[in-house]
């Protein structure tokens, strides 16, 4: 361990030299221009810059710089006693005027935590700049997984009780997500923040399969990327108005600006949405699916020197919604057979699909989040340290039993107190054939969890209470880490990394007076191959390693043990990216397999009241993907992606042990795995063009499909949904500095379940559905000033 912290602290001495580090940002007069090429001339050194239009390059001394970018003009620029840079590029209005279709520009993202190109990262990614958020209408991860092959991502019960799937791996309640939640570098470890509100994004990207090696633990199926836009040095504001169906409101306003020229800025988010809702519970007539939500961030960047930069952000989220509003016997196959479940699949379509309770259901989070990072370049390497504070305070309340009857409700309260310390150095991109990333990381993660289980509330004074779950769980978790690449020729390019996590969780009962501990120490590699096949070609082979961590149930029954086992995961990963008609036929897909062990899953013992997590022994997981954008015309793209998984319990094991009795998992062998969705796919049309000089169109329209569901471990074809298609559309017109735009979700209507409960799974007298929202749409009118 010594040698391994030792080498990780030489490589950036290692790496210092005579060249010189150039900083900077390129606009277009007004705003940050992402993917513009930048080349030392007389070499092929060059960089991109980022979605917040910042680059960074070694260079020699003296060395001249070009700047190009599709339908602007060519510019060159002599770095001579010049380390920082602000490029304003200038628009080629014969570019512009020509009638040749232009090609797709690059989409760049940090899936590696360094910027490239999305087409030339060895990893199956999707991303998003700020004008395709902004064209989607992408306003949560909910949102952008319609446009991801094999994600998909619900929420259900309360906010911030979400159920993330990727790659056939889900979520399951209570637990970690299988990916790691990143916002602007730092890791997010509260599952309950994964479906927040979005806005002033410079970024969404998800890179698939494990990324424990760069990401830590839980990216067991990949990783979700978000970064907000960042201050910029020119004064700009922004407000936005909206209305919708529902009484939904929507009130947005951002400032940014310098507060010293060049170099102390400033950026201000503020966002407040209404929604009164639209489900109906039947008992008293009142809307259940209500939503509030306020939302401030505010960002300040200091240049303190030419290569040292600090940036601070704090953030705060008070949301407020509906809870429990679970349907009773969705299907209504219980009054047509007289047993459970019935004959028929859960079709809300064809069953009556009615909220029947007498018990108001309500939920809370507040979210706190602060974080420093402060980033120094002496030469050809940058130095990164990242601190972050983080603290979720979340409850639910409301019905148990689900019906209109006086007797069982439920509650539950959460916590989660983060800290964060990342320490990251990477070599600045220059013609070696090398790049490179190490660092390390403590985090320390303490939860408090309190939920109430069961409350029969008769008249006479409560006559029975009882409590699930009265417990403190705590995390400290101190990680090194390594990524490299090495271009083993001019197509061939190898890259290795690894993380060695040491983990150490402790669980404080309450209610048993006990103390559970234990600590995990886990490798986890990754490796890949890519070749350059052409200009436009990329192949790519991978290997990576996930783990996602166990945890501690409130009991013993006969379904579950006192814990539960880490999940470790093998994936096997072939791909290609290319690009055809002058880039305007875009083409990625990759094929992969998992070798699971130890896969989680949930259950609630109706029996004891007790809810637990327990671990089938083996599951193999084997899909594909593809992903394509086609340029049809100057002014319409087709866009279009289909992913396919198929998730499979192979050895189910045994589980629980009351008594010496266990119960016996490998009846499972064969099924497939519950709520994995067995594929998706998105169909969209994207329309940009200018009306008139000055009025210029941008409209969306997508069709998006998620796939036969299984709800049960015996995949019964009751418990099964069959696959549901959503449409979405977004127009708007922009003048000078306003903007109006019309949106419309679920324009059909469509009756679809985001989360389906047998009740046989829990021994449950009936089954619940959770209902997906229905059709929504709306208007907003937006000025710059």
């Amino acid at each position: 361990m010594r040698n391994v912290l030792f080498t990780l602290l030489l490589l950036p001495l290692l790496s210092l030299g005579q060249r010189t580090t150039i900083s900077g940002v390129v606009t277009d007069g007004s705003d940050v221009l992402p993917g513009v090429n930048i080349l030392e001339k007389g070499t092929t050194n060059g960089v991109t810059t980022d979605f917040n239009g910042n680059f960074q390059i070694s260079v020699a001394s003296g060395a001249v710089l070009n700047f190009s970018y599709i339908g602007f003009r060519n510019q060159e620029v002599n770095t001579t006693d010049k380390t920082v840079l602000s490029i304003a590029m200038e628009e080629d209005a014969k570019a512009l005027d020509e009638v040749v279709v232009q090609g797709f520009t690059g989409v760049v993202g940090r899936a590696r935590k360094r910027t490239e190109s999305i087409q030339s990262i060895p990893e199956s990614v999707t991303a998003l700049n700020s004008e395709g958020i902004e064209k989607n209408g992408i306003n949560n991860v909910t949102n952008f997984a319609k446009l991801v092959p094999n994600l998909k991502l619900n929420s259900s019960q309360a906010a911030g009780i979400n159920f993330l799937t990727i790659r056939g791996i889900p979520q399951i309640r209570n637990a970690d997500a299988p990916v790691a939640f990143v916002i602007d570098g730092v890791t997010i470890p509260d599952p309950s923040l994964l479906n927040q509100e979005l806005f002033d994004l410079a970024l969404i990207e998800v890179v698939k399969g494990p990324q424990g090696a760069l990401y830590g633990k839980n990216a067991i199926g990949g990783a979700i990327n978000i970064y907000s836009k960042e201050p910029v040095n020119t004064n700009k504001n922004n407000l936005t108005l909206g209305y919708g169906n529902a009484n939904a409101l929507l009130t947005q306003f951002v400032s940014s600006g310098a507060i010293k020229k060049d170099k102390v800025f400033y950026r201000l988010s503020t966002q407040f949405k209404n929604f009164d809702g639209l489900l109906t519970n039947e008992y008293n007539n009142e809307k259940v699916d209500f939503s509030r939500e306020f939302n401030v961030r505010g960002q300040i960047i200091a240049r303190i020197a030419d290569n040292f930069k600090a940036s601070a952000t704090l953030q705060f989220i008070d949301v407020s919604g509906g809870a429990a509003y679970y349907s009773v016997n969705p299907t209504g196959n219980i009054f047509v057979d007289g047993a459970p479940g019935g004959a028929l699949s859960p079709n809300p379509e064809d069953g009556n699909n009615v909220i029947n309770h007498d018990e108001p259901g309500k939920s809370d989070i507040n979210n706190a989040f602060g974080s420093l990072s402060l980033e120094y370049t002496p030469g050809k390497v940058k130095m990164q340290s990242i601190t972050s504070y983080n603290y979720v305070d979340r409850s639910l309340s409301g019905d148990l039993d689900f019906i209109p009857f006086d007797d069982f409700t439920q509650g539950e309260t959460a916590e989660t107190k983060t800290f964060n310390q990342e320490l990251r150095f990477n070599n600045i991109a220059s013609e070696g054939k090398i790049n490179w990333s190490a660092g390390g990381f403590y985090q320390d993660i303490e939860k408090p969890f309190f939920q109430d289980g069961l409350n029969r509330d008769f008249d006479l004074n409560q006559l029975f209470y009882g409590i699930a779950a009265d417990v403190i769980n705590t995390t400290k978790t101190y990680a090194l880490f390594g990524f490299i690449d090495y271009k083993l020729t001019d197509k061939l390019t190898a890259s290795a990394g690894f993380r060695y996590d040491n983990d150490t969780f402790e669980q404080e009962d309450h209610l048993s007076g006990d103390t559970f501990e234990r600590s995990n120490n886990i490798i986890q590699p990754k490796a890949s191959i890519s070749y350059q096949a052409t200009e436009n070609v990329l192949v790519y082979t991978n290997y990576g390693r996930g783990y996602r961590t166990g945890g501690f149930n409130p009991a013993v029954t006969d379904r579950f043990n006192r814990d539960y086992e880490d999940e470790l995961t093998d994936n096997f990963e072939l791909g290609f990216k290319s690009s055809m008609w002058n880039n305007r036929f875009i083409l990625n897909g990759s094929a992969f397999y998992t070798d699971f062990s130890n896969q989680q899953q949930y259950i609630f013992d109706l029996d004891t009241f007790y809810p637990g997590n327990y671990n089938y022994d083996k599951s193999r997981i084997i899909g594909f993907e593809f992903d394509a954008k086609i340029r049809l015309s100057k002014f319409l793209d087709l866009l279009a992606n289909y992913g396919f998984v198929d998730s499979e319990i192979t050895e189910g094991g045994t589980t629980g042990g009351v008594d010496g009795t266990a119960t016996d998992l490998n009846a499972f062998n064969g099924k497939k795995t519950p709520f994995v969705p067995q594929n998706n796919f998105n169909i969209g049309l994207e329309s940009s063009f200018a009306l008139t000089e000055k009025l210029n169109f941008d409209g969306t329209i997508n069709l998006n499909s998620t796939g036969k569901t299984y709800w049960d471990e015996n995949n019964s074809d009751a418990f099964t949904t069959n696959a549901y298609q959503l449409l979405d559309a977004r127009a708007s017109i922009s003048f000078d500095n306003l903007k109006f735009t019309i949106w419309g979700n679920n324009i059909l209507d469509k009756q679809y379940y985001t989360e389906y409960v047998p009740g046989s799974l829990f021994g449950g007298f009936d089954d619940f559905g959770w209902r997906g929202r229905p059709a929504t749409y709306g208007a907003s009118i937006s000025i710059n000033f």
